[in-house]
């Protein structure tokens, strides 16, 4: 078995322009950005670097990172203890 075979979700590509929403036929040259790991992220292909510029100047949300106060219980109150 492959790992390929075993994890189908590896070399993910998006040959869609997420600015320009056109789809790419050929890929060779083109530029893109790898998002998540090299392994097991998503490769995003673009029609020209303009585009792709335009993609990274996005603002990536973090909400984790936004947290005022933590919400888990880190205590045993509140857990039933029936």
């Amino acid at each position: 078995m492959t790992p390929e075979s075993i994890h189908p979700h590896f070399h993910r590509q998006e040959r869609t322009d997420p600015i320009t929403g056109h789809t790419l036929t050929d890929t060779a040259g083109q530029p893109w950005v790898q998002e998540g790991d090299p392994e097991d992220g998503l490769r995003i292909y673009f029609e020209s670097e303009e585009s792709r510029r335009s993609y990274q100047a996005i603002p990536t949300e973090r909400p984790e990172q936004d947290l005022g106060r933590t919400l888990s219980n880190d205590v045993d109150e509140g857990y039933d203890e029936g």
